[in-house]
């Protein structure tokens, strides 16, 4: 992978790593180590040579599921049972270091319930690098999100990752309808 993270825009920029998690990891991969970890941790070291912010932003419902919906959300309720996403905590080996901003996340979109915008704003940020898993889930919710909120966004399609292929795979070939310049 040979993600070009050089130009003017670094100088405003922040890399946002989406949901890569335990509970995640787990669901998808299984005892199976993943190339997209690596891939991931090839960018953020790269991109810890720019000097400007790392974000790890993971889904968590809250150790008692007090940020779960009340059985309404398509997306959120079918996991409740499993006892998964209480905490968000990082899938081990991740590039986390001190100063980079954890978040957790109580719906698909990153920027829902917490202050990741506002942080990121008070940095000056306004284009984002972002990576994450799933591109039908996180990703899409997220870049939604920071489209319409006026980022300047791009997506590192090698460090995501979507169950679903063909979804994955038309959601890149449009650029996220227009919203994201892919990398």
């Amino acid at each position: 992978m040979s993600v070009d993270i050089r130009g003017e825009y670094i100088a405003r920029a922040a890399l946002v790593v989406m949901h890569y998690q335990v509970d995640v990891f787990e669901i998808l991969f299984g005892e199976k180590p993943s190339p997209l970890l690596d891939r991931c941790n090839a960018l953020i070291r790269r991109w810890r040579a720019t000097g400007r912010p790392v974000l790890f932003p993971n889904f968590s419902l809250g150790a008692d599921y007090e940020h779960a919906p009340p059985g309404t959300n398509r997306q959120i309720t079918p996991y409740l049972p499993s006892g998964r996403f209480r905490t968000g905590l990082p899938v081990a080996g991740l590039a986390i270091e001190r100063g980079d901003l954890v978040y957790a996340c109580p719906r698909a979109s990153v920027f829902h319930g917490t202050s990741l915008d506002a942080d990121l704003r008070t940095r000056g940020v306004s284009t984002l690098v972002m990576a994450g898993i799933s591109t039908t889930g996180v990703v899409l919710s997220s870049v939604a999100w920071a489209c319409d909120a006026d980022y300047d966004l791009r997506l590192v399609q090698d460090c995501c990752f979507d169950p679903d292929q063909e979804a994955h795979d038309a959601l890149f070939r449009s650029g996220f309808g227009g919203r994201v310049l892919v990398l």
